[in-house]
């Protein structure tokens, strides 16, 4: 399936040191190929399709699905080299930015992650409580947006598996080790200040 292709910009107030950034740089592209493979791994389990016919086959006569659980094709040399994440452009200047080109879900919900948590750490309340429940709330926050999120295909695939017979337990870890996980790492360089929020093509910075 061709996927559309987009630009996203990452804000930055300090450069940081050259470890900093090959951590910064590694922990954005594991971030975006776990979405990728999320979400292609969404799309192509068509509801109509032999394979999720057999999983209601084996659910109506044996009482479970055809397999245990959703499993992902993880590896990043599968993914299409005009899908890779790809650094484009880079500027030094106070803010500066870091810009890169890729698949446009994966980078969608990398923004809003940016963005949202951004606007988060301006709010005291929020980080005081934030601290207090030790992270607790932010996974919580996370996995309610994704389960409940905007995305049409989202929503139906997730339906689907609970129809299926998967429990709430396994959407959930699906979830957290390919979407909710490899963000809160990316997050931690919010938290060291070495990005600040993002946007997406043709937009414009937020007043920060």
């Amino acid at each position: 399936m061709r996927q559309e292709l987009t630009s996203l910009r990452i804000y930055t107030n300090r450069l940081g040191n050259t470890s900093e950034i090959i951590q910064y740089l590694g922990d954005l592209e594991k971030a975006y190929n776990s979405i990728y493979f999320f979400y292609d791994f969404l799309e192509n389990f068509d509801p109509n399709s032999k394979r999720a016919q057999r999983h209601f086959f084996f659910l109506r006569e044996f009482g479970y699905p055809f397999i245990d659980q959703p499993n992902l094709n993880n590896n990043p040399d599968s993914i299409l080299p005009i899908y890779r994440l790809e650094l484009t452009k880079i500027n030094i200047s106070s803010p500066g930015f870091w810009e890169v080109v890729g698949s446009l879900n994966p980078l969608e919900v990398i923004r809003n992650f940016l963005n949202d948590r951004h606007k988060r750490r301006q709010d005291k309340e929020w980080r005081e409580r934030l601290e207090k429940e030790k992270m607790e709330k932010e996974n919580q926050l996370l996995q309610v947006q994704i389960l409940e999120g905007e995305n049409r295909v989202v929503r139906e695939r997730i339906q689907l598996y609970r129809e299926l017979g998967y429990s709430d337990q396994k959407v959930q870890e699906l979830i957290w080790a390919n979407v909710t996980q490899p963000l809160l790492i990316l997050g931690k360089h919010q938290d060291s200040k070495l990005i600040t929020d993002a946007t997406g093509e043709g937009q414009q910075q937020p007043n920060n």
